[in-house]
């Protein structure tokens, strides 16, 4: 019976082969370069929503203080306390019964402010008057001065309070993390005992 005979190669054939320790490193560096990229796109949005909320209660604001300064008729804000919205009033009587005594109506021209999950409004003030957070209504006078208002509102990252002075016709944001910026308002030289000196 003849024998077999066994061929040895100079180059040996491996059946598996593993992962090395430097490619394992390769990876798990890329990875983490990939993540450092992509979580804080998933937290940004979530404050730039926030911040997007901030600036729609703004905008509000200036709409009531255009509105207020410009209209005979008297304006409010009102905050609905089912849903939390933020709604722009106005005291009009009904287009199809004018003979009905006029009554809040919301504006033809403002689309109500929805804030986002986990951003809240923390604190109201009505002319330096805290006011309930849940559901409230701050509304012009007629024939008087604006009220002075601040709304401040916190939640992701934010914390922003939006105040319209009295006799300004803008609105001031002021970020908890950022420095006040400068802002205008009126004065009673009289009051202030410098009514004798020169402007």
């Amino acid at each position: 019976m003849p024998h077999a005979r066994t061929i040895h190669s100079a180059h040996p054939v491996a059946t598996r082969r593993a992962f090395t320790l430097i490619e394992l490193i390769v990876v798990v560096v890329v990875l983490g370069i990939a993540a450092a990229a992509i979580v804080p796109k998933f937290t940004g949005t979530a404050r730039q929503e926030a911040d997007n909320a901030v600036d729609q209660v703004a905008e509000l604001l200036r709409l009531f203080a255009y509105r207020q300064s410009l209209s005979a008729q008297q304006v409010a804000l009102w905050r609905d306390g089912n849903d939390g919205r933020i709604h722009l009033l106005v005291m009009d009587s009904d287009p199809e019964d004018p003979e009905a005594i006029p009554a809040w109506r919301p504006d033809r021209f403002a689309a109500p402010v929805s804030l986002p999950l986990g951003v809240e409004l923390v604190e109201i003030q009505n002319n330096d008057q805290r006011v309930d957070p849940t559901e409230w209504t701050i509304a012009s006078v007629p024939g008087g001065e604006r009220p002075k208002i601040a709304i401040r509102i916190v939640g992701m990252g934010v914390d922003s309070t939006v105040a319209l002075p009295q006799g300004s016709p803008s609105v001031v944001r002021v970020d908890a993390d950022k420095p006040a910026p400068f802002a205008r308002e009126p004065i009673d030289l009289s009051r202030a005992g410098r009514d004798f000196e020169p402007w």
